[in-house]
């Protein structure tokens, strides 16, 4: 999977991306700049995945439930920690002696006035013997600019088939470090003895963020589940490669032969060019360009190696020698001859973001290469 961060080349701090590029011919940009100077900025694309199994960190091999008490923090190696609390109960962790894929793994907890747990009268389950509240910091998790994906629940059972009994849960989120939750999404399953795994609508940065689970309704002490797993994606090397091409020829939005001369790099404050021809108009780019994005989404461009075969941008040109027209592009190299590799570029009138001069809709180039280089010595050839 592939998360853009966007690093600023002025201040070198981490932030999303904002270089969202579509070819349209809506009467407004979505992208929409002012005409002011812009910080240049370039994308470090690369990620990875990893799910942190919290009876494998925890327990690995033994079946508990252990009582890890009011506050446990799990520890994943290079990749951090994240602190498991609760306000009103013990934390639990079970199932470390069973397969990755079972339900019965995972955290919980006991519910008890004494000093210790007592297995298994006070439960061993969010919400069961008691209400109960599980709370997951992850301001622990490396690197910095990392993401909380989405997480996964077992020994759920069928709430629509044997209420009240049945089991569900709630999630809500803080960004804030705990003092203030959004709103509380509650989850029926209607599956029987199934586990529940949530994809967040977008990934959550993970510095201040507090992830809170609790039982679904009241009045139910069977209302219970554990949390088996989260997924965090964390940010990987910035990808610097080179674009070069010549004579690519594509077709604009009004069936005009519109060819293209370039050479992009990803680390964009390098000398750039980009020359766009069509029908007894020419664009060409106002250095440096604004921002760019590269990645290596099917890892096809080789030969040679390099490694990129996206290079997606916005810039700022001149059209017919009048400066201040904007263009958002995007060109794809998948590999020699170059019948596989792709164009999409929308250029607007001098001063106006609204007004389309040329629109290439993303199409196979007819005539021509891209090829995507290991920008030496910015980038090191492995």
């Amino acid at each position: 999977m592939h998360i853009p961060r966007t690093r600023s080349l002025v201040g070198g701090a981490l932030a999303l991306s904002v270089a969202a590029l579509a070819a349209c011919n809506q009467s407004d940009s979505p992208l929409a700049p002012s005409f002011a100077k812009k910080s240049a900025s370039v994308t470090t694309l690369s990620s990875t995945s990893t799910t942190w199994d919290f009876a494998q960190l925890l327990i690995d091999g033994t079946a508990g439930p252990v009582d890890l008490g009011t506050s446990e923090t799990i520890t994943n190696g290079s990749f951090g920690s994240i602190v498991a609390t609760s306000p009103d109960s013990h934390v639990t962790v079970k199932g470390g002696d069973l397969v990755l894929t079972a339900s019965e793994r995972g955290l919980g907890l006991c519910h008890t006035s004494g000093a210790t747990c007592s297995f298994p009268a006070d439960g061993d389950e969010v919400g069961d013997g008691g209400a109960g509240t599980l709370l997951l910091t992850f301001d622990g998790v490396l690197p910095a600019g990392s993401q909380l994906e989405g997480f996964s629940l077992g020994s759920l059972q069928d709430h629509i088939a044997s209420p009240p009994n049945g089991e569900g849960y709630r999630y809500s989120i803080s960004t804030d470090g705990g003092q203030t939750f959004g709103s509380v999404i509650q989850v029926l399953p209607d599956a029987s003895d199934t586990i529940a795994d949530v994809t967040l609508p977008s990934p959550v940065p993970t510095a201040d963020l507090v992830v809170k689970f609790e039982k679904a309704t009241a009045g139910s002490d069977d209302n219970d589940y554990t949390v088996r797993s989260v997924t965090i994606s964390q940010p990987g090397p910035e990808l610097l490669g080179r674009m070069t091409g010549g004579g690519v020829k594509a077709t604009g939005s009004d069936n005009e032969v519109v060819t293209f001369g370039l050479t992009l790099h990803c680390d964009i404050l390098l000398s750039n060019n980009l020359e766009v021809n069509w029908q007894g108009h020419q664009w060409h780019l106002t250095k440096p360009i604004e921002a760019a994005t590269c990645t290596n989404q099917q890892n096809d461009a080789p030969p040679p190696a390099s490694p990129i075969d996206t290079f997606e941008g916005t810039a700022y040109g001149k059209l017919d020698g009048v400066a201040n027209s904007y263009a958002t592009f995007k060109f794809e190299d998948h590999g020699e001859p170059g019948t596989s590799d792709r164009v999409q570029i929308t250029i607007y009138q001098p001063g106006s973001t609204s007004t389309v001069a040329l629109q290439v809709p993303d199409q196979l180039i007819s005539v021509g290469n891209w090829q995507m280089h290991y920008d030496q010595p910015h980038g090191q050839h492995p």
